[in-house]
């Protein structure tokens, strides 16, 4: 073989060589561009699994977190489980001991029952008392007769002999008479026993405004403390203990600063059986009203942080409306108002404020209805008001707001801008509070003042009527007990003053209250009948009633 063919031969064979090793480079790279693509995938899939573990550890976490809380509940629940069986274990107790309680009450009933019909069995023999007693005085009558008789037919012979006659007709007469009386005393003892056993009655608790009382307030006697509750407020603060005769029963409502609640309590047996939540603050007073006109009853009251609250007893004693006054000083006094040629009723609110030139230092007007404010009195924002009344004019037929200001009584028109009088204390002086009181058809109002004085206004003359001096006592909330007596409370003494409202005359009960007096109110009470109730800044509320 010649060179040139082993040459070509070669280097085609090198050609073929360097072509394969060429191929295989190309496979080489391919295969590591592959590789290399793998192992991305690769890195992909472990972040993915990483991933997936996290994720499976963060939900084991979740899971035992779960399930620690779910234990937790467990336990929990037992744990209420176990209170709730004492709770019901508790009711269960209370409920045996009212049921028993029930019981007690039932056979306390069942025996005025029998002592009722005991009475009744006695009024009937007592009719037949009468009936002698009736026939007795016929009989008294016919012997009168007869002594007349005799009288006229006395001779001159025989003077001496009639003489004894009628002696001893006198005598008889004298006698049957005596018997009379006995018996008539008799009868007013039962009367009496029988009038203690009808206050249980329902048509006893009929409340009337104004009722008149008939006994004489000298004879009224302490009774007892029939509670102790924080009542203190502030020197000059007129508040008000009331008395409500829902669903027949009567009740009383005292403020307690302690814990801001109004405390409620059964007169029957002084037993506290609601405290009243709403206010947040010092309560300022407590009043009650009833509409005349459906018969609903209400309390309004006002505490430190000038929130005004209406209490709709006839409705289990709910929140009717809460209102924010918006006052810059304290709220003194509030009203309730119901007008009976009106749809809508009305509140009224005062405050302490002797500089005040805007409606927040003024006597406002509410609507009952929706709680929306209507007005305010633009002549009382520069004075402290310390009590409201309503006065119903029968001659122009409109109702007025009167006000205990600082120095003076203003008397505004309900609804119409109209000031009807301004009646400025003689001798000057800062009128507390008053009652309203009617005679021979003319309103007078009574006002008392820090000085002694009570005023007597005529309210259509618009004048003084007459002015009674209780010598340099600081007096406060005043009443009418009827149409001859009124009873003013006497802070400093801790007494209350009975004045006769003809001839001015003043007669001093102490009360022994260890602190200022400041509220008096009379009460029909369900076992003593006519009394009085008085509470002062000592934390008590006294019973003070008439044997």
């Amino acid at each position: 073989m010649k060179f040139d063919d082993k040459f070509n031969m070669l280097y085609n064979q090198f050609k073929l060589v360097k072509k394969i090793n060429n191929d295989n480079l190309n496979i080489i790279e391919m295969n590591n561009q592959k590789i290399n693509e793998l192992n991305i995938k690769l890195e992909k899939r472990d972040e993915e699994i990483r991933d997936i573990l996290n994720k499976k550890d963060l939900i084991i976490n979740e899971m035992n977190t779960k399930i620690i809380n779910q234990e937790n509940r467990i336990k929990e629940l037992e744990n209420n489980n176990i209170n709730i069986f004492q709770e019901n274990k508790k009711l269960n107790e209370l409920f045996n001991n009212k049921e028993n309680e029930a019981k007690e009450l039932n056979e306390k009933i069942s025996n005025l029952e029998n002592d009722l019909n005991n009475i009744n069995n006695n009024l009937i023999k007592i009719n037949e008392i009468i009936a002698n007693i009736n026939a007795l005085k016929k009989d008294i009558n016919q012997l009168n007769n007869i002594v007349k008789q005799n009288d006229n037919k006395i001779n001159d012979n025989d003077i001496e002999l009639n003489q004894k006659m009628n002696n001893k007709l006198k005598e008889e007469i004298n006698r049957i008479e005596n018997n009379f009386n006995i018996k008539f005393r008799e009868q007013e003892n039962i009367n009496d026993k029988i009038s203690n056993i009808i206050l249980f009655d329902n048509k006893r608790y009929e409340y009337k405004i104004n009722y008149e009382f008939k006994k004489d307030p000298k004879n009224l006697k302490f009774k007892d403390n029939i509670t102790i509750t924080n009542t203190s407020a502030g020197w000059n603060d007129i508040f008000e203990i009331f008395i409500s005769y829902k669903d027949n029963k009567e009740y009383l409502v005292s403020q307690n600063c302690n814990n801001y609640k109004l405390d409620i309590y059964t007169l029957f047996d002084n037993k506290k059986i609601n405290s009243l939540s709403g206010h947040n603050n010092k309560i300022r007073t407590i009043r009650y009203f009833m509409n005349d006109k459906d018969k609903n009853e209400y309390l309004i009251s006002a505490d430190d942080n000038k929130i005004v609250i209406i209490w709709d007893i006839t409705n289990n004693f709910n929140i009717k409306h809460k209102i924010d006054t918006k006052y810059g000083r304290n709220i003194y006094s509030c009203l309730l108002i119901f007008p009976k040629n009106s749809e809508d009723n009305y509140i009224i609110t005062s405050t302490f404020n002797k500089s005040g030139k805007d409606e927040n230092s003024a006597s406002k007007l509410y609507s009952l209805s929706n709680g929306n404010q209507i007005k305010y009195f633009n002549n009382t924002n520069n004075n402290s008001i310390y009590y409201l009344l309503s006065w119903y004019n029968n001659i122009d037929n409109k109702y007025y707001v009167i006000q205990f200001s600082f120095e003076k009584i203003i008397i505004n028109s309900l609804l119409e801008d109209e000031l009807y009088a301004e009646l400025s204390n003689e001798p000057e002086d800062s009128p507390f509070s008053g009652c309203l009181y009617t005679k021979n058809d003319n309103d007078y109002l009574f006002s008392s003042s820090s000085n002694g004085y009570i005023n007597i206004w005529d309210l259509y003359n618009k004048k003084i009527y007459k002015t009674i001096n209780t010598k340099g006592c600081c007096l406060a909330h005043i009443i009418e007990w009827n149409k001859k007596y009124i009873i003013v409370a006497d802070v400093n003494n801790k007494s209350f003053k009975i004045i006769n409202i003809d001839d001015g005359s003043i007669y001093n009960i102490n009360t022994e209250h260890k602190d200022k007096l400041k509220c008096i109110k009379k009460v029909n009470h369900p076992i003593y009948g006519e009394s009085l109730l008085t509470a002062a800044n000592d934390n008590t509320i006294k019973l003070w009633t008439i044997e």
